[in-house]
């Protein structure tokens, strides 16, 4: 799972509160009878708008009887539903991370991948391969919104009927592109699928239905309202709006503008009785979820509700109990796993028959579904009545096969390219296959693996072996960072030994380490171990992987040579700052050169050349900030201080060095691109030009 990226928040949506104003003047108590359904269309990041009208409802005391929502306002409309208040739906959105759902990132990459982040992968389903979508990690954002979700899932049990506001979401039947409408089951499951966006999510099975987005069939679903009852709409519509004759050069606008044409349908009549407020998203991409948009998206839909809402002649003011989650946990099943998966499924997710409700530690351990390789999804379905609420969950395996293609450039290090395989189920076995080869100019590295795996978490030992063979030609330099030329060396390494998930994102291996390394155009000069020799001992590796936190640590040891390395960092976010510190460390007795730690590692020292320091004894500490600019690009500033060296003390007064290097960095469709300039305290400077991650 990539760096940073693979880790979704539990929420999704954001900001403080607005005054009500003169619109509390307009309440009316003279409204006729009948049921009043508040209609959320679809529209992605720009359904954000959404909330300001929750808002100014909720300023009024407005409450409607029904909520039917498409999309992005199925999101929204299932928060409001489950009796959140516009304020708290902003909160919720904002504390976690809209964007993790729809916004331009990477396909959820597997462990024994690493650290090769794909930008592209192919899934093997039902009908063969298809290419799965660079925009969103399924796993992730399914954990999300079950988490999200959560609150209403439990007070529903199944029937969108018992949330402090009837519910219902609008999906699109594949098959026959009729308009499905959901009032029952999973709430999270079927908020995803009505968010099934072409091109971003696959579709979702609920029964024997596949169904995508309902904005392909009523992205404003004033018509579903009505069939349910409704006398009244207020309807909140973000729509997009056709192009100028200007725009029609901009590629962005224009396939903009094309996804936009999949979700338009002729508009339901809007009668003398029903508000339409129609929120002004001009200059909005659907998929633009940087705060400046998310904020702006905002103030148009408070805007545009309370000009409509202070012209309304009727305001129906409607009382809904308040609704209490479960107090205990019921039975217990899981569909689609073994028996003995089902149980470890339960001691993941935690409830057993008679213990007391726990939302927070639910919510957790959902997220933590997130990193089970084999799932996609783990649905809970919630059922029973009173007090009770018992959990039919429904759990998705992952495709059976994957394969990937990787590109990734750097100004000194030239480009690379990798492809990836994995079989999730060797010959109809429970045996895991992976592989991944990388080539390039400088380095051409084969990995492979088979483990054995016994279901939900991997909670018991598995039996794994792993092999990787290098052939890389090492760029040295002297002081002054000039090229002293290029040896050529050869590695192989095997391990064998057993492997223990702990959850959490929680791996330990233990086991028998064997190499074997040929410096090619020293060792016929020299007859030094670290030049050309071999090794067996013992591996023991614990990592925690990547989500707000990495962690990992390393000990091989062997007659011939001994090895320490560990490292850690974590994001620190603070309104639009990212700060992430990181330290890494490494001591090291008689190491093969293809083992030397290079400071700074991939990424290098600021204004030294990658892989320029490399030694037996390594130290780095930094701080990364991250700034938001415009859309998808941002500001980078890294900070860092370290020292590198070969024998004598780990520490000692002589030879760190400090650094900085700033720039900017961009989400592209071939990964991060980047443009930063370095400076060291030794008054060397570098340029760093990079696009993807290098691996």
């Amino acid at each position: 799972m990539p760096r940073k990226g693979t880790s979704v928040a539990i929420a999704l949506l954001g900001l403080a509160a607005a005054a009500a104003g003169p619109l509390a003047a307009q309440r009316s108590a003279a409204c006729p009878a009948g049921r009043t359904a508040l209609v959320l269309s679809g529209g992605g990041a720009k359904g954000i708008a959404h909330i300001a009208v929750i808002r100014a409802l909720d300023s009024l005391g407005v409450r409607p009887d029904l909520v039917v929502g498409t999309s992005m306002g199925a999101i929204i409309g299932a928060l409001y539903a489950s009796g959140y208040s516009g304020r708290a739906i902003d909160s919720i959105i904002t504390s976690g991370n809209a964007a993790g759902l729809f916004a331009s990132g990477e396909p959820r990459t597997p462990r024994s991948w690493l650290p090769m982040v794909p930008q592209l992968v192919w899934e093997q389903g039902a009908g063969g391969f298809s290419l799965q979508s660079p925009a969103a990690g399924e796993a992730e954002a399914n954990a999300t919104l079950g988490a999200t979700l959560l609150r209403g899932n439990l007070i529903a049990r199944g029937d969108f009927d018992r949330l402090p506001i009837p519910y219902r979401a609008v999906a699109t039947d594949l098959a026959t592109r009729e308009v499905v409408v959901l009032g029952g089951g999973d709430l999270a499951q079927a908020v995803r699928a009505s968010i099934a966006v072409p091109l971003v999510f696959p579709p979702e099975r609920i029964g024997e239905r596949v169904l995508t987005d309902g904005g392909l069939s009523a992205n404003v679903p004033v018509g579903v309202a009505r069939r349910l009852g409704a006398t009244r709409v207020i309807v909140s519509d973000v729509g997009g709006r056709l192009l100028r004759a200007d725009e029609l050069d901009n590629p962005l606008a224009v396939a903009d503008q094309l996804a936009g044409f999949l979700f338009q349908q002729p508009a339901d009549s809007i009668g003398p009785q029903d508000l339409y407020v129609k929120i002004e998203v001009e200059g909005f991409s659907t998929l633009d979820f940087s705060p400046k948009a998310l904020d702006s998206l905002r103030a148009n839909g408070r805007r545009a509700a309370d000009s409509v809402l202070a012209r309304a002649a009727c305001l129906p003011q409607a009382h809904h109990p308040e609704r209490d989650l479960p107090t205990r946990y019921g039975r217990f099943t899981a569909e689609g796993v073994s028996r003995a998966e089902a149980a470890m499924l339960q001691r993941l997710l935690g409830p057993r028959s008679g213990d007391p409700v726990d939302e927070e530690d639910l919510r957790l351990r959902l997220l933590g579904a997130a990193g089970i390789e084999g799932y996609k999804a783990v649905w809970l379905h919630p059922g029973g009545s009173g007090d009770e609420v018992s959990l039919g969950t429904v759990v998705q395996p992952a495709a059976p096969r994957l394969a990937a293609a990787a590109f990734a450039y750097d100004n000194t290090l030239s480009g690379r390219l990798g492809i990836a395989y994995l079989d999730h189920s060797l010959f109809g076995s429970p045996l895991e296959a992976s592989s991944r080869l990388g080539l390039s100019p400088l380095k051409d590295d084969l990995g492979f693996s088979v483990r054995r795996y016994f279901g939900v978490g991997r909670s018991r030992v598995a039996p794994t072996f792993t092999g990787y063979l290098s052939r890389e030609r090492i760029i040295r330099y002297d002081a002054d960072g000039e090229e002293q030329g290029r040896p050529l060396t050869r590695e192989a390494v095997m391990f064998a030994g057993v492997e223990r998930d702990f959850g959490s994102n929680w791996v330990l291996q233990l086991g028998f380490d064997g190499r074997l390394w040929h410096d090619a155009d020293t060792a016929a000069v020299a007859s030094d171990s670290t030049l050309n020799g071999r090794s067996g001992g013992v591996r023991f590796r614990a990592t925690h992987y990547p989500g707000m936190t990495y962690s990992s640590a390393e000990v091989v040891w062997s007659g011939t040579f001994q090895r320490l390395e560990g490292e850690f960092d974590v994001d620190l976010r603070s309104g639009k700052l990212t700060l992430t510190p990181a330290i890494h460390a490494g001591w090291g007795a008689a190491l093969p050169v293809p083992s030397l730690f290079s400071l700074g590692g991939n990424e290098g020292f600021p204004g030294l050349h990658i892989d320029e320091l490399r030694g037996d004894r390594s130290l780095l500490a930094s701080v990364q900030g991250t700034w938001p600019l415009l859309g998808q690009l941002s500001f980078r500033l890294l900070l860092a201080a370290g020292r590198s060296a070969t024998g004598g003390p780990f520490l000692d007064g002589d030879h760190w060095l400090g650094g900085l290097r700033a720039g900017v960095g961009i989400n592209s469709p071939l990964g991060p691109a980047r443009v930063e300039y370095g400076f060291a305290t030794n008054g060397r400077t570098n340029l760093l030009l990079r696009l993807g991650r290098w691996f």
